[in-house]
């Protein structure tokens, strides 16, 4: 079986940080609690244990998928076509150690824990109906959205085993930092902080615009329509730029990250959209009103 290059074999070994490890078993057993979340209109007891148990199984078998990562051949082997030259334009020259302030598991986990916070305080402050119920499955939902995420990220990241731009496009250099982790270096695709990003992004996006829709009077929705997209899903695209700027992540690393985000999003929310109908969303106002008086 070939080997890695001699300069990363010769990489000794750090332990990674648990924090990301601990809020996902945190999340997990959250997700996963049935709680007062059940009534008529929301989601029963079984379907919470089902959601929050299957996430936690993907959780499981992303940490079982980076743990039994061996030094093997990678799936995906280098920059696709262009994607050198993408790299160095959009990531600017590599240096040793060149790094921003997301680069780092806080910064991975910063967008989906305040997009949580926004998610709970936002359905208590201003949701329809019983806000509470609707409170606590949003949380369930987001969290296991969450969870489910960073399971299937690092489940991708254990087999595929591509190295990151700098070890491909720079492993001169690459090779003299002084702390290294070699098979993180080799966890590029895709990229767990575009997916956790555009996760929260998306799910928090159709949150508040279904928050905006009930509340707010037509004019004045379609008016401010476009500013929670806008803001949320420019800053998940600044935060995958920052990993494209660390040299962390390709291109296709950063897009296909944010894709799987998007759709996981999409996905756990639909599972809560019943209730959503019942307690948020009026119906569109009539173009043409006709009174008939006799």
């Amino acid at each position: 079986m070939p080997s890695l290059p001699q300069s990363i074999r010769l990489i000794p070994m750090r332990k990674s940080s648990p924090h990301s490890r601990l809020l996902i078993l945190i999340l997990a057993l959250l997700a996963g609690w049935p709680g007062a979340v059940t009534s008529q209109d929301f989601l029963d007891a079984d379907e919470v244990i089902l959601i929050g148990g299957a996430s936690a199984g993907l959780a499981v078998l992303g940490e079982v998928a980076l743990k039994t990562d061996k030094p093997r051949p990678p799936l995906i082997a280098g920059p696709l076509p262009l994607e050198s030259r993408l790299q160095r334009l959009l990531g600017g020259s590599y240096h040793t150690g060149k790094t921003n302030f997301l680069d780092s598991d806080l910064g991975s986990l910063a967008t989906p824990m305040i997009a949580g916070a926004v998610v709970l305080s936002a359905d208590l402050a201003w949701s329809v109906g019983d806000e509470g119920r609707t409170a606590l499955q949003d949380f369930h939902l987001f969290a296991s959205g969450l969870v489910a995420t960073k399971g299937i990220t690092s489940v991708f990241k254990g087999l595929t085993a591509r190295e990151r731009p700098l070890l491909r496009l720079h492993p001169d250099r690459a090779a003299r930092r002084d702390e290294v982790d070699a098979l993180e270096d080799r966890r590029s695709f895709f990229s767990g902080h575009a997916s956790s990003s555009f996760f929260a992004a998306t799910f928090l996006n159709k949150r508040l615009r279904a928050i905006m829709r009930a509340r707010m009077a037509p004019g004045e929705y379609r008016d401010w329509r476009w500013a929670p997209p806008a803001l949320l899903f420019g800053w998940a695209s600044f935060v995958g730029w920052s990993r494209i700027h660390a040299y962390k992540h390709f291109v296709s690393d950063v897009l296909v990250g944010a894709m799987a985000g998007y759709l996981l999003a999409e996905l756990f929310h639909s599972f809560g959209e019943k209730a959503y109908s019942d307690t948020i969303e009026e119906p569109p106002p009539a173009l043409i009103k006709i009174t008939l008086r006799f």
